[in-house]
């Protein structure tokens, strides 16, 4: 099914850019872009909790209508027209390889693998598609992520929306817009890639780019669950004891890193080391496949940088402990160097707003 008629209208009116909009998991993120001399530059942006869980707001568009009020009332934004994104628990997210030529054209030839990989799952489907960049983009072969969603799911979400009051222009596809985001952080350095480790509570997901372009998005069994059940067996304790005991101490420092070796301190966080140790190992061969499979797909190019981003992306050591994992410079992800004459606001991060950024980036001419 092509959504296409829904936005025609909406899409047609000539009006100031979208706001990014994205209900994470507890947070309501909002960004607006402005067009700058030198690029977008930063309209407004909020990352605003939710007063009560969020499936119980998503319910009642009455209250959802007064929390979104207020969240755009927080800062400069103009308009209520918003670019948004499906929760991931809703998408599938496909890779397929697809054959183009003898007179069949890439949607088509999208179409059917997903037809042929689904069976009479793609009846009632929404399909969306993001074509991945590989160095034989001149063959008759495509990679591509297909965006799998069902149909009662994405009307509902539409449904959802225009009872806040708010104006869809479109549904993106969750991994396009981190690229989107990522290739505005990594500028016009065309021959090389980046990898973004995005960490979640009970999975995280590894997104890499070539140049400007989605190369991979996949998901990887590590998280703060994963880790802080490793902690509360080894350690004998409940698990938001654990969850504490990571986020104090992260997934262990070096012992050298330690300023007194003697320290209960130190000690606590060389066993917090070893125990994760086998869950770090498994995240390391995860990455050193990552590498092979850009390499084997671009001739031979490298990652040169890897952004860190999500749940476990401030916890102690992290950046350094992920250093020891890749050997490549890493760094937290800061969504507002993608924009010109952006500063964030004190204390702010800009962990939560990754996603809303990348849909706040998105062109009319994205798709």
């Amino acid at each position: 099914m092509n959504l296409a008629h829904w936005f025609k209208g909406l899409a047609a009116r000539p009006a100031v850019a979208p706001i990014g909009l994205d209900f994470a998991a507890h947070r309501l993120n909002l960004v607006q872009a402005v067009a700058g001399p030198a690029g977008p530059a930063l309209g407004a942006a909020v990352s605003v909790p939710y007063p009560v869980p969020r499936a119980e707001l998503l319910a009642s568009p009455r209250a959802l209508r007064r929390f979104v009020d207020g969240a755009l009332a927080a800062g400069p934004f103009q308009g209520r027209r918003v670019v948004s994104a499906l929760s991931p628990a809703d998408v599938r997210i496909l890779p397929l390889t697809v054959h183009v030529g003898g007179g069949i054209g890439e949607g088509q030839a999208v179409a059917k693998a997903a037809a042929d990989h689904l069976g009479d799952g793609v009846d009632d489907a929404v399909l969306d598609y993001y074509q991945v960049r590989g160095a034989d983009a001149d063959s008759n072969e495509r990679q591509v992520l297909v965006a799998v969603a069902q149909r009662p799911r994405v009307l509902a979400y539409l449904a959802m929306l225009e009872a806040a009051r708010l104006q869809p222009v479109a549904l993106d596809i969750g991994p396009a817009a981190i690229a989107r985001l990522l290739a505005a952080l990594h500028g016009t350095d065309l021959g090389q890639s980046v990898l973004l480790i995005n960490f979640g509570v009970g999975k995280s997901f590894l997104t890499v780019i070539w140049g400007r372009r989605l190369m991979l998005d996949r998901e990887i069994e590590f998280g703060e669950e994963l880790l802080g059940g490793r902690l509360a067996g080894a350690l004998d304790l409940a698990a938001p004891m654990a969850l504490a005991l990571l986020k104090e101490h992260g997934i262990g420092a070096r012992p050298s890193a330690a300023a007194d070796d003697g320290a209960p301190s130190t000690r606590l966080q060389q066993s917090v080391r070893e125990i994760l140790h086998p869950d770090c190992q498994a995240l390391a061969e995860e990455l050193a496949r990552t590498q092979v499979y850009v390499a084997s797909r671009t001739r031979g190019s490298t990652i040169s940088r890897v952004y860190l981003n999500g749940s476990l992306a401030r916890y102690p050591h992290i950046q350094d402990r992920i250093a020891e994992l890749i050997d490549v410079p890493v760094q937290l992800l800061d969504p507002y160097e993608a924009f010109t004459c952006a500063q964030a606001p004190a204390g702010d991060s800009g962990t939560a707003i990754a996603l809303a950024a990348g849909l706040a980036l998105r062109r009319s001419s994205d798709g």
